[in-house]
């Protein structure tokens, strides 16, 4: 186990990502100092916000009612941002090593996440100044063991999760709009879930026996998750079967180059893990509507047109950030194959706007909370189309980070580079912009309609705005090449 602690270690700080970005392993270092640091004055102080939020309750069984929320939503921060500490099994499996040691190894791993560390100084330094000062001894100890039980078993039930995404993601799907009416029913007062649980917390810290329950949940989400990985440790992986059997897009092929070319990328996110959970992700933003389309944002068009963007587009825009490295382990075959660059650029246009057409598809029920958002999201659409896929596919042209596409999405920067974040100014500043230009002349609803005149517009004249993207493509492709082979 030590060695392979070590091994872990070596693959961590000598991999050349790590090595390249320093300056953001720096900047996520001081955002998790942040964060511990306001989670620990948030649990020092929670006695008295509690008693100013909740005068005629305990604090203790107010605090439990928190606590509820921040499992739910633990649980879902965790599939969308923990990295799960894994190694590389297969090089393992043909040496003298217990196969068991090495499926445990990520396991025991997976305690020491940052996220384990979130819920610790959220609760112990309010278990100190709160439960141990006033409480009996027991009562104190099994209200602890339990509240770090219920840590590490989210700990189990994302691990468990995460890994069962890549063969059947409807299921977490499920689970996670699953959490999402539980919130739901309890903020409306449906039916008072926060009340039940802070009952049990209190009812088992009373009854020394009944801390059996979340210890033995707890070893039972740690056996699934073992039992998980030992059904997949092999050194020939059952996907590859079933990549093998994915359909051939006879139709597509049947269109030309550009009809091969979308096929192509169409069978890149079928078969490679990071490119298909990216998808699977970005279908979750659809439901961006619902934390902005209320009273409170309907009468105010920038957070609209925001909102409006997003959602239209977004299939495509967060698969399409990476446009041109999702080709990095083989982008030398387009510089030696005869493909233009106008029917590569034009391939990827053209599924963008496929992308962005079941975006908005999706997403037009939202007209029945108002016929604003219907125009709004209708003129969003296509500037999406026309514009943003230009701006998407010029910054892309910048792109020198190779992406392994057999890696996870979770927090995974690879691929991620500087023109990333200079692309957003111009994707979300111009339409935003043009809405300020009108509504500085008092015709605030007339940038809307602006913005979907010039989305037309560039849809119509579409074949010049891919020949302007794959003249810069020429002038980039060596450079681009010759950072994809590092």
């Amino acid at each position: 186990m030590r060695q392979l602690i070590v091994h872990y270690w070596k693959e961590k700080v000598r991999s050349p990502f790590w090595q390249k970005s320093i300056f953001l392993n720096i900047l996520l270092g001081f955002v998790a100092i942040y964060l511990i640091l306001n989670f620990i004055a948030l649990s020092l102080f929670a006695d008295k916000i509690l008693l100013n939020a909740y005068p005629n309750q305990s604090v203790i069984f107010s605090f439990s009612k928190i606590l509820f929320y921040y499992f739910l939503l633990d649980i879902v921060f965790r599939f969308f941002m923990q990295q799960l500490p894994v190694i590389s099994i297969q090089p393992y499996l043909t040496l003298p090593i217990r196969k068991r040691t090495l499926l445990h190894f990520p396991l025991i791993r997976s305690v020491f996440s940052f996220f384990n560390l979130l819920g610790l100084v959220l609760i112990i330094p309010f278990f100190i100044k709160v439960i141990a000062s006033t409480e009996t001894v027991s009562y104190s100890l099994c209200w602890l063991i339990t509240v770090i039980s219920l840590i590490f078993i989210n700990n189990f039930i994302n691990f468990f999760l995460k890994k069962s995404f890549s063969k059947k993601p409807l299921v977490v799907i499920v689970l996670v709009a699953l959490i999402g009416l539980l919130l739901f029913m309890d903020v409306t007062g449906t039916v008072s879930i926060s009340i039940v649980f802070a009952n049990f917390l209190s009812n088992v810290s009373l009854s020394g026996f009944w801390v059996l329950v979340p210890l033995a949940t707890l070893f039972f989400f740690y056996y699934l998750a073992y039992a998980l990985l030992k059904n997949n440790a092999y050194i020939e992986s059952p996907e590859n079967k079933v990549n093998a059997n994915i359909g051939k897009f006879r139709t597509l092929s049947n269109k030309g180059v550009i009809g091969s070319l979308i096929g192509s990328e169409l069978k890149l996110i079928l078969r490679n893990k990071r490119p298909k959970s990216v998808l699977y992700l970005s279908a979750f933003f659809l439901l961006y509507g619902f934390i902005f389309y209320n009273e409170l944002y309907l009468d105010k068009i920038y957070m609209l047109a925001f909102v409006g963007l997003f959602v239209t587009s977004a299939l495509a825009i967060i698969y399409y950030q990476y446009v041109f490295s999702w080709e990095s382990s083989f982008f030398d075959t387009f510089l030696v194959q005869k493909i233009s660059a106008n029917n590569f650029v034009a391939s990827k246009y053209y599924l963008f706007a496929l992308m962005c057409t079941v975006s908005y598809l999706i997403t037009l029920p939202y007209a029945f909370i108002n016929y604003k958002i219907a125009i709004v999201n209708t003129a969003m659409f296509l500037f999406n189309v026309g514009i943003s896929s230009i701006i998407i596919f010029y910054s892309g042209t910048f792109s020198v980070s190779f992406i392994d596409l057999g890696k996870s999405q979770f927090m995974n920067y690879q691929g991620t580079g500087a023109h990333h974040f200079i692309m957003m100014i111009p994707l979300f500043g111009l339409p935003l912009l043009i809405i300020w230009l009108f509504d500085s002349f008092g015709m605030k609803d007339y940038g809307i309609y602006a913005l979907g005149i010039i989305g037309a517009l560039a849809i119509i004249f579409h074949k010049y705005c891919i020949n302007f993207v794959s003249h810069q493509l020429v002038r980039q492709k060596y450079r681009m090449a010759c950072g994809f082979r590092e």
